[in-house]
């Protein structure tokens, strides 16, 4: 029953009804799904986690220590702390959902249908049938595609999130699929996605999902094919790029109004984040900047289109740090586990594509604070509890020396007598193996490297902050 709730908060999450059907408009369902998913938990829960506990896993500390760092660095630390917590309850309970190979497969599978429906509406709308309410949107952005619905009530927040489903579709639907999957499914999803981000016209969108495809051929494959594939996307890649809508405009972005008023809050926020190393605070940065309309002069809000410079500015240096280390751990997990099947092949490579899609389309959109973060991290914390349960359940106890049998010659009835050796088991065993050849368990501790990793994380990204203001 657990595992229902996780896959309808998904789709609630991304199909949003509540926002274009009349009866549930301005429903709060938030609380609601919460109770009773926890209820379910904790009262009829269907089976254990593999790793049983609320705070088992490097990812559930690094929650945790978000989740704290928020609210107690916030101006209103009441009220911080309460309008963050459903976002870091969603991460719990998902995990704890997730709790076999099947389920989490199914639960990539869910999201890539949640995604679908979203580019759905959207290619329906362009043919009259206009469910969510988007076609005023669409026309208020010069014809580029929209959605009546809080998510994706833009063009660049509706391409950012369909893109991710041409690789997730790969993975889910292609690799090592059968053959109606390849010839019906796959085509299916992949065209309707296509169509659906053509016609937002987002360029960011469009390099995430020209990375993103680079990605397939180098996750999992063999070094000649990683450096075949690279080489081909900085080629043929980068020029297919320029024939997608808008691309042509990439390369005098200057001149782009909406670009200049972006740079203007970029330095605003950088302004803040060295004066202030605990930012200002959960959502209290705003960017309001002088704009001239004709003849007309006003002050207007202008948003910072990144996540990465909203958490800059709200948050700070260690916000940032903090921010950027869920994204490490689910990142790690995924890089160094091995797989032993198919499945868990599939999970893994999906994780890690839509995590690359999320990171990069931070850049572009405003999603830090969105319940995405936190679901994409619990997926990837749902496959290290899933490889680490493993280690528990195959552990073979090292077997008690029996005091009067001697434990290095054991004379067995109507056999040869042979020397038997006992083995030392180790505690934990893992897919992944050492250059002895002995394995070696999954990470589970944070590190000195670690923190160091993050910490040179959050120096790339203010690193890369500067560079671009500089360069655009």
């Amino acid at each position: 029953m657990e595992f229902f709730f996780s896959v309808f908060f998904l789709l609630v999450y991304y199909v949003r009804p509540q926002d274009w059907i009349p009866g549930l408009a301005g429903m709060t369902v938030v609380k609601p799904i919460i109770g009773a998913w926890m209820i379910v938990l904790v009262v009829a829960r269907s089976r254990p986690s593999p790793l049983p506990g609320l705070i088992r896993t490097p990812h559930d500390w690094a929650m945790l220590a978000y989740y704290l760092y928020v609210g107690f660095t916030a101006p209103d630390i009441s009220g911080a702390l309460k309008g963050f917590l459903p976002l870091v309850a969603f991460y719990f309970l998902t995990v704890q959902s997730l709790n076999t190979w099947p389920r989490l497969l199914s639960y990539l599978k869910w999201w890539g249908a949640a995604l679908l429906i979203v580019a759905l509406f959207g290619v329906l709308s362009l043919f009259g049938v206009d469910i969510t309410g988007g076609r005023e949107l669409t026309e208020i952005y010069k014809g580029r595609l929209s959605l009546g619905t809080w998510m994706h009530n833009n063009p660049n927040a509706l391409g950012h999130s369909v893109i991710v489903l041409l690789p997730l579709a790969y993975v889910l639907y292609f690799w090592k699929s059968t053959a109606a999957s390849r010839l019906l499914l796959f085509p299916s999803i992949v065209g309707i996605a296509a169509f659906c981000a053509w016609e937002t016209e987002s360029k960011g969108a469009f390099v995430v999902g020209g990375i993103l495809f680079t990605l397939i051929f180098v996750v999992g494959r063999p070094k000649l094919v990683q450096v075949f594939a690279v080489s081909i996307a900085f080629t043929l890649g980068i020029s297919a790029l320029s024939f997608l809508p808008r691309m042509s405009e990439v390369g005098d972005l200057r001149s782009d109004e909406g670009v200049q008023g972006r740079l203007l809050a970029w330095e605003m926020a950088r302004a803040v984040t060295k004066t202030e190393p605990t930012g200002l605070g959960w959502n209290q940065f705003a960017a309001y900047i002088p704009w001239r309309e004709g003849n007309q002069f006003m002050i207007v809000r202008k948003a910072t289109h990144s996540s990465y410079i909203q958490v800059g500015a709200d948050l700070g240096i260690y916000g940032m740090f903090l921010y950027l280390a869920g994204i490490w751990c689910a990142v790690r997990t995924l890089l160094s586990m091995q797989s032993t099947d198919d499945t868990e092949e599939r999970c893994r490579r999906a994780i890690l594509l839509m995590i690359a899609g999320y990171a990069l389309s931070g850049w572009m959109i405003n999603r830090q604070y969105h319940t995405e973060y936190f679901l994409l991290i619990a997926a990837a914390a749902a496959a290290h509890r899933l490889k680490k349960g493993a280690e528990i359940a195959t552990t073979v106890p090292t077997p008690e020396p029996d005091p009067e049998v001697s434990p290095l010659l054991v004379n067995l009835p109507n056999e040869p007598a042979q020397q038997k050796r006992l083995e030392i088991t180790p505690a934990f065993r893992s897919p992944e193996k050492t250059t002895s050849g002995q394995l070696r368990p999954l990470w589970n501790r944070p590190g000195l490297a670690d923190l160091v990793i993050c910490a040179g994380l959050a120096w790339l990204t203010f690193w890369a902050w500067d560079y671009l203001m500089q360069s655009i």
